[in-house]
């Protein structure tokens, strides 16, 4: 018998490829969105279902839980049965999940899981707008795209390593590499422009204005402008919708012309913005009470019961599971939450726990206001960083990372440490004054401006950015006399 390695690998790499790759047409099958010819998922349904209920618990975790408004559930939920009716699968039940975050997201999952964040509905105009999104996002289940996916990569994969195995040439993995690469990136393209033109079709179907879709892609590109100016750079890592789902004028454009060909007059179809506007009217905008909240250059979380403050110029960002506060020059302070053995001194946990096996300078005990601490000196890349780990009731430590660049002033580093020096625990009254913010609806009165509009909102900085992107307004836009528009209120 011959063996692999005895044959020239020049004649070797054809069969094994052209087995790979008849065994992955082999398994072809059609659309039933598109009526193309694709591979088959290498998912069942059911699989696809059992990862979807596996995943919920996780998701709701993530996004710091339900959001506990039945009101606004069940308006989203109607919204969401009414686009399904008009779905290649009208009968497949969905349960709807509106998240407790400000993070600007909307995803479904197979098994009939969709989600909506707080932040994307604040940022929505109409029901016609939320209503795109959903029909987005349930495409997106219904032609089967995650499984698409993880077949296209399995797929490349696998012929990767048949040529990685056979020729021992790294030239070649490289490429199959790249290769593969560029497969799920269009193939994801191709996805999302797919599921854009099922959003549109649907939302003509339901009785919607098609054009709605197109608006909120245009609508995202404002806010994501106002994001960037709002963080002092081009580009904000978050994991929202606007990362995963880039409103480019190239899909605006798509969304459009797809509306366009549906027969539909712009404005023909329904708007609803009334309906969208009584759900949301009072609903908590930002961080949730329980998530805790950035008032000015403070962090207070009422259900904690602490705080802390940070300089002047510092930019403090609220995340899932810490707390970022940024200056000029790079420099960073991390904080979030651990817990403690109540036989472990605290300078022992900060040895012993939380930097085991890092090399520190000697660790100093002291207190913050009333509160045992402990801090330590290390060096992480190009930051010379600090330690702050402060002891609580119960078992609780709170935690301090701070970061200075290499060759920053020296106040930087007094100012970060300002930070942890200024966490203290706050009473019930103090935590009981502390209140959301909530979203609003207004009416504009004869001589309202957008700044005038904006000047009411409760931010330090960039209000009228941010009056433009809670209502998809951009520069050149006015307001007029007796429409209404959302604020922002204490």
């Amino acid at each position: 018998m011959t063996r692999v390695e005895d044959m020239p690998r020049g004649h070797a790499v054809r069969p094994l490829v052209a087995a790979v790759l008849a065994a992955l047409v082999a398994g072809c099958t059609t659309n039933v969105v598109t009526g193309k010819s694709q591979l088959a998922p290498l998912m069942s349904t059911s699989d696809e279902a059992a990862a979807g209920a596996s995943a919920h618990p996780k998701i709701v975790a993530t996004y710091g839980g339900v959001y506990d408004d039945p009101a606004v559930g069940a308006y989203v939920a109607n919204v969401t049965r009414r686009i399904t009716r008009v779905t290649q699968q009208p009968d497949q039940p969905y349960r709807v999940t509106v998240l407790n975050s400000d993070i600007v997201n909307a995803f479904a999952l197979p098994g009939g899981y969709v989600y909506v964040t707080r932040g994307l509905l604040s940022l929505v105009d109409d029901e016609a707008e939320l209503a795109g999104v959903l029909g987005h996002e349930i495409g997106h289940v219904i032609a089967r795209h995650g499984a698409q996916r993880q077949t296209a990569a399995l797929g490349a994969s696998v012929i990767g390593a048949v040529l990685g195995a056979v020729v021992g040439n790294s030239a070649v993995n490289q490429a199959v590499g790249l290769g593969s690469q560029g497969l799920i990136a269009s193939y994801s393209r191709d996805q999302e422009y797919e599921s854009d033109t099922l959003g549109v079709r649907y939302l003509a179907a339901a009785g919607y204005d098609p054009y709605a879709q197109g608006d909120f892609l245009a609508a995202m590109d404002v806010n994501a402008r106002a994001e960037a100016i709002i963080a002092g750079k081009s580009d904000e890592a978050r994991a929202d919708w606007l990362s995963s789902h880039p409103a480019t004028p190239e899909r605006v454009a798509a969304a459009r012309r797809e509306a366009l060909a549906s027969g539909v007059a712009r404005g023909a179809g329904e708007r609803n913005r009334t309906a969208l506007f009584k759900a949301i009217d009072g609903m908590i905008y930002g961080s949730a009470p329980e998530q805790g909240l950035i008032r000015g250059q403070s962090f207070i979380h009422p259900v904690g019961h602490f705080r802390f403050d940070a300089p002047s110029g510092y930019r403090i960002t609220n995340g899932t599971d810490a707390v970022l506060v940024q200056g000029a020059n790079k420099a960073i302070a991390k904080f979030d939450t651990g817990k403690k053995a109540a036989n472990l001194a605290i300078d022992q946990y900060l040895a012993q726990v939380w930097a085991a096996n890092v090399r520190l300078s000697p660790v100093a005990t002291f207190s913050v206001n009333g509160l045992n601490a402990a801090r330590a000196t290390t060096r992480i890349g190009n930051y010379e960083a600090m330690l702050v780990a402060i002891e609580a009731p119960q078992g609780k430590v709170y935690r301090f990372l701070v970061g200075v660049p290499q060759g920053a002033p020296a106040r930087v580093g007094t100012e970060l440490y300002s930070i942890a020096q200024s966490f203290r625990l706050i009473s019930a009254a103090e935590a009981a004054a502390v209140k959301p913010l909530r979203l609003r609806i207004v009416t504009v009165k004869p001589g309202d401006t957008m700044g005038s509009l904006a000047a009411r909102m409760p931010f330090a900085d960039y209000k009228l950015e941010r009056f433009r992107a809670l209502n998809g307004l951009t520069p050149d836009a006015t307001v007029q006399a007796g429409e209404r528009v959302k604020i922002v209120t204490p």
